[in-house]
């Protein structure tokens, strides 16, 4: 395992150390890794998702594959895709308790954690190449937090380099306790489910052994989204082409945070009314 500051930096190192010229991704991901991707000179070939957020589509048997674990929510998909593409690449930056699957995966601490950077990568073939440490010093916030700043430390990642975990980030993780978090995830995201889940137009997978992100909501029920308007709910990623299959049961999603007691009971009850 290797240490970095960002996601979209274990992706870097994933084409630097394989040669990849060319990589499949989802239509539905995030701008970010785009340009991750066209940072190292790698061409994009896009793929649809079906509502079970499979690829829709078959691809050649030694294509590199990346695939998202959407929410935390998907890693059985992960697991089909590795026995059929020799080189997925897993995508965990909404899964880190996930496995891991083919022959990279990758997470993201920042999202599940108080932290300003840090990233695991699991990656079969050893780099062969030397990074700085990141010393970025950002004030930490979560969305429910501060909007303001947590859109602000958005901004300044955007122009981080590849570079190796803080040294505070990884005494922070040493601190937390993760059998606590998972417990607190799965009870307000249960929360969610039993209000939510008969307005939400993403079709969700069993929790079973998975962890989420967040609870992924999608409506079209003009009441649910009056109430929820006065929340700053982050919105995952940008709408798709009215067009795209995939934009029937995935625009303007919001990722209720799984983080926080108060914040989710305060959306609850708004719900409740």
């Amino acid at each position: 395992m290797i240490k970095l500051n960002l996601g979209r930096s274990c992706l870097k190192v994933i084409i630097r150390t394989y040669g990849i010229k060319e990589i499949f991704i989802p239509y539905y991901s995030c701008k970010t890794l785009w340009q991750a991707i066209r940072d190292e000179n790698c061409k994009i070939k896009f793929y649809h998702i079906d509502k079970d957020f499979m690829p829709a589509c078959e691809f050649p048997k030694d294509s590199y594959i990346l695939y998202i674990n959407y929410f935390g929510l998907f890693t059985k998909n992960c697991e089909i895709l590795s026995e059929k593409y020799k080189n997925l690449i897993t995508d965990n930056t909404q899964a880190f308790y996930a496995p891991n699957f083919g022959i990279a995966t990758f997470n993201s601490l920042r999202k599940f954690f108080p932290v300003q950077n840090g990233a695991y990568l699991q990656i079969e073939k050893e780099p062969k190449m030397n990074f700085e440490t990141d010393n970025l010093k950002l004030e930490t916030a979560g969305i429910e937090e501060n909007y303001e700043l947590f859109k602000s430390n958005e901004l300044k990642l955007n122009n981080e380099e590849v570079k190796l975990i803080s040294p505070s980030v990884e005494d922070i993780m040493a601190q937390i306790n993760y059998e606590k978090d998972k417990i607190k995830r799965l009870k307000i995201y249960n929360k969610y489910s039993q209000i939510l889940d008969k307005y939400n137009l993403i079709k969700l997978s069993k929790l079973k052994d998975n962890i989420p992100y967040c609870y992924p909501f999608c409506t079209n029920d003009e009441k649910i989204i009056a109430k929820l308007q006065e929340f700053p709910i982050l919105k995952l990623w940008d709408n798709l082409p009215e067009n795209f299959y995939e934009n029937s049961f995935l625009f303007n999603v919001g990722a209720f945070p799984l983080n926080s007691d108060i914040y989710s009971e305060k959306i609850i009850n708004k719900l409740l009314l």
